[in-house]
């Protein structure tokens, strides 16, 4: 009786540092650079630098270096809207109003600085 040849076994996973994830991730995160070119120069898959980049939003990657980004602002005097356009003001003591592009935020009072930074990013997406 004949036997099967034997089949080569498949090469385990690589299992990369924690730390080299981070580095990964943080490179990504740099303004301007592109997810796809780096993960290339490190031969690694641009979705396992996206898993990796939701797994640091997370902290599982260790502590988030919180990273400001300032977005460009330019200010001038607005007209002054017709009663018909005018916005209705909020009544409670307070509020914000963020327009970015076809979406208009509004926040009536104060709101919990960590519910506003996860909306904030959502729409700045």
């Amino acid at each position: 009786m004949d036997t099967p040849p034997s089949t080569p076994r498949r090469s385990r996973r690589p299992n990369f540092s924690v730390e080299f994830k981070r580095r990964v991730v943080e490179a990504t995160l740099l303004p301007g650079a592109s997810v796809a070119l780096i993960a290339r120069e490190h031969e690694v898959n641009a979705k396992l630098v996206f898993k990796w980049r939701r797994h640091y939003r997370e902290g599982q990657l260790g502590p988030v270096a919180h990273q400001v980004t300032l977005l460009p602002v330019n200010l001038s005097k607005a007209p002054t809207p017709s009663a018909e356009e005018a916005m209705p003001l909020p009544s409670s003591p307070g509020g914000l109003v963020v327009e970015c592009g076809r979406v208009t935020l509004r926040i009536e009072g104060v709101p919990d600085p960590q519910t506003l930074q996860l909306v904030l990013q959502q729409v700045l997406r």
